[in-house]
């Protein structure tokens, strides 16, 4: 992803899914389901993970920046140049 900008998107949440999964929903808004329930910060942690792996970002470039205690959530993917 070769951007001169962060990139905000709108993530709904859905924990305790059966199966991880990011669905697109629009533009830059995305579902994004995660096995982990919606404590301690595991479900927050997955969400990062799977969203790095899809944009192809390292974990530390995807950062909630509203949301942390919501299923809908404003996230910054970070631009690394």
């Amino acid at each position: 992803m070769n951007s001169e900008k962060n990139i905000c998107l709108k993530v709904k949440v859905q924990p305790r899914a059966r199966q991880q999964k990011v669905q697109k929903i629009g533009e830059r808004e995305y579902t994004v389901r995660v096995l982990s329930p919606p404590s301690e910060g595991k479900a927050n942690k997955e969400v990062i993970a799977i969203l790095a792996s899809h944009f192809h970002l390292p974990p530390s470039r995807v950062k909630i920046l509203k949301g942390k205690k919501s299923r809908q959530k404003i996230i910054i993917l970070e631009d690394g140049t």
